[in-house]
């Protein structure tokens, strides 16, 4: 404890001079804290509190890399800053990092490895080595540093406790400190855990089993723990290192494809994807695409690839407010705001880009111009929608890098084609229909006990009714067709009731002990639902 509070106290002196050396030594001082010199160095704000973050080592980079996929916390500008920070360090001596290995395992390191290891690369919280096991096979093991989390977590306290301060004073700049400090260390927790990440491995690789355009590195989960991460070792080509592709005689327009195929393919088919497809996680080795690095991976959800797709169509309709609706659907709405306003916005921007040639959109411009009006707005895309964007973004800045004359969206559009033709299908209309039945029987079931609730709370005075005159004439139409649809599907599931109950009981009049009215019934029935089926796909 008193070992703690020492580092906390020596740590927090540290931030002070770094911030003041920055120039934001007014922040300090409206703490009360005396500021014995003041810096003003000629950068922007951005790149100032960019520079401070880089002085101020592993917690705080780890910080700034998460800030620069959650423009929902911080501004686009200072999200985009964040971007350029490199999470390399000065690497700890082997010596050190062995500790780790032997703690974990329990047993002298040599019983499981050779003795050689080779440095590849040393982060804020970890260190990678090309290793070999007494079995033979050359690995790559990624090691926690020795004594990380006890660091991290005292960086944490302090800056709960500075967010606390200081929280009131930079809300006027749209930044929660609080949120700040708690989502990064919901954050940090996963990553220093290697468990969660040979888990997203093993998935990974399950879903490209079949796949043979990547290599995913095998698991050695018998080597593996919460702080060390024992991989297959891959030897190959940086995806950024051009010369060396070319002279290994890789065609460049080729491996572009393949790696933004595999990114999408990852996205719209797996839903679970790569979230930081940097060049120093990408390689090729044999012709294949190897990713490296699962500690950041992205989660799409069913209804929001649908609401994807059903955005893509509407702009390739030409629909551009309907699109802009579910832009609206992929995000989260921080307070009121003017929904007809950020529609019209949100269309104009859309518009300018997909009424000229696929060819000619980039996947990077039309985000970013999208982000800035829905940051205006307070309208976020909900976060792993947000990486989902940023993995594209990123995959089409390498695809570009490698072959000039690459197109993302051209790239995209038989991913989306696809799923569209899987949405119309017969198998997933009978699917979606059932569903719908489901819905009616819950609703007819539950509806009696909603509505006593509803007349119970009226009757205490505890029933509050909010409403705004925003667009009504559109808003009623839309109300009664959707009853107009419920009336139909509460008929519907009546008659097939109704009809099964007259068939179970062989009510007359009977055909070849059959009741007729039975079959009249269902006839009806499905009449009625391919109807109602064909009126729903035709609205859409």
């Amino acid at each position: 404890m008193f070992k703690n509070s020492l580092y906390e106290l020596k740590r927090t002196k540290e931030i002070i001079f770094v911030l003041a050396k920055y120039g934001f030594g007014d922040i300090i001082e409206s703490l009360g804290i005396p500021v014995p010199f003041k810096e003003t160095p000629k950068l922007s704000r951005s790149e100032r509190i960019r520079k401070a973050i880089e002085e101020l080592g592993p917690t705080f980079i780890k910080l700034a890399q998460l800030l620069s996929l959650r423009p929902d916390l911080v501004p686009l500008d200072l999200a985009k800053e964040f971007e350029k920070l490199q999470d390399s360090v000065t690497p700890l001596p082997f010596e050190e990092m062995k500790r780790v290995l032997e703690d974990e395992f329990e047993k002298p390191y040599t019983e499981i490895f050779e003795e050689d290891f080779e440095l590849l690369a040393s982060a804020s919280i970890g260190q990678v080595y090309k290793a070999r096991l007494k079995t033979g096979e050359i690995v790559a093991v990624k090691i926690l540093k020795p004594n990380i989390e006890e660091k991290i977590y005292a960086d944490i306290a302090i800056l709960q406790r500075l967010a606390k301060l200081l929280r009131d004073r930079f809300l006027i700049y749209g930044v929660d400190l609080e949120k700040i400090v708690e989502e990064f260390a919901k954050s940090i927790k996963k990553e220093l855990d290697f468990n969660i990440e040979a888990l997203n491995l093993k998935r990974f690789a399950n879903n490209f089993r079949n796949n043979s355009d990547i290599k995913v590195p095998k698991l050695y989960e018998k080597y593996s723990s919460k702080r060390v991460l024992t991989m297959e070792f891959i030897e190959g080509i940086k995806i950024s290192d051009i010369d060396a592709l070319k002279k290994a005689g890789y065609d460049l327009k080729e491996i572009t494809k393949k790696g933004f195929d595999l990114i999408c393919e990852q996205i719209f088919i797996h839903r679970f994807f790569h979230a930081d497809p940097h060049p120093g996680n990408l390689m090729v080795s044999n012709g294949k695409i190897v990713f490296l690095d699962f500690g950041i991976m992205g989660r799409l959800s069913d209804e929001d690839r649908q609401y994807f797709v059903e955005m893509i169509y509407y702009v390739i309709k030409q629909q551009e407010e309907k699109a802009a609706l579910y832009v609206l659907k992929l995000s989260k709405v921080q307070g009121e705001i003017d929904i007809s306003s950020f529609k019209k916005e949100m269309a104009d921007i859309i518009s300018s880009y997909f009424y000229s040639s696929l060819k000619q959109v980039e996947l990077r411009a039309l985000i970013e111009d999208m982000l800035k009006v829905m940051q205006r707005y307070k309208i976020y895309f909900k976060e792993d929608n947000y990486l989902l964007a940023k993995a594209l973004v990123t995959m089409e800045g390498i695809g570009k890098k490698l072959y000039p004359e690459f197109n993302a969206a051209e790239e995209i559009k038989p991913f989306i084609i696809k799923i569209y033709k899987q949405t119309i299908s017969p198998f997933n209309i009978l699917k979606r229909s059932h569903e719908i039945n489901k819905a009616v029987m819950e609703f007819i079931t539950q509806a009696p006990s909603d509505l006593n609730e509803i007349i119970g709370k009226l009757k205490r005075g505890e029933l509050k009714v909010e409403f705004e005159h925003v667009g009504l004439e559109e808003f009623e139409e839309a109300i009664e067709k959707s009853f107009n649809r419920l009336s139909t599907s509460i008929i519907i599931a009546s008659l097939l009731i109704g009809s099964s109950m007259l068939l179970s009981s062989h009510i007359p009049p009977l055909f070849k002990n059959i009741s007729l009215f039975g079959i009249i019934g269902f006839i009806f029935a499905s009449i009625l639902g391919v109807i109602l089926i064909f009126t729903v796909l035709r609205k859409k």
